[in-house]
């Protein structure tokens, strides 16, 4: 991975925008395969997960899979900050993040092993978007 994470991305407006601000305060939180809090790291469906019940008391899927199916399909052009992010990294929906608004989204890769915030305008996840979802 050789870009370096956005500053200055600001939480836009949205009916879920609590758990887009509350997944910010874990960046450069380790990503761990299977985590679902902050002292053991998190995976991004973990991030989700976690964020999710904090926030909105919703008691989310584990899998990125699942949650792919999970709350009401939109377009990405109609996301707002809080809406799930889909993405075809490994299979259908393998890779979720949450949006923040403009172009950005915060996730928690295995590359580069922390959670961090990336631009889904990007080459590498334009190919890979699958999809976009409100939870409520």
């Amino acid at each position: 991975y050789k870009r370096k994470t956005p500053q200055n991305v600001s939480v836009g407006a949205g009916p879920n925008r609590a758990m887009a601000v509350y997944a910010m305060r874990f960046l450069g939180t380790p990503y761990h395969y299977g985590g679902s809090s902050p002292s053991q790291g998190f995976d991004c469906s973990g991030l989700v997960q976690y964020s999710a019940k904090k926030t909105l008391n919703v008691n989310m899927p584990r899998r990125a899979s699942e949650q792919g199916e999970y709350g009401k399909s939109i377009s990405l052009s109609n996301a707002k900050a809080g809406d799930l992010l889909f993405f075809d990294v490994a299979g259908k929906n393998s890779h979720v993040g949450i949006y923040l608004g403009q172009t950005y989204f915060v996730h928690a890769p295995s590359s580069n092993g922390s959670v961090r915030v990336e631009d889904y305008s990007l080459d590498y996840w334009q190919k890979r978007f699958s999809g976009a979802r409100r939870v409520r």
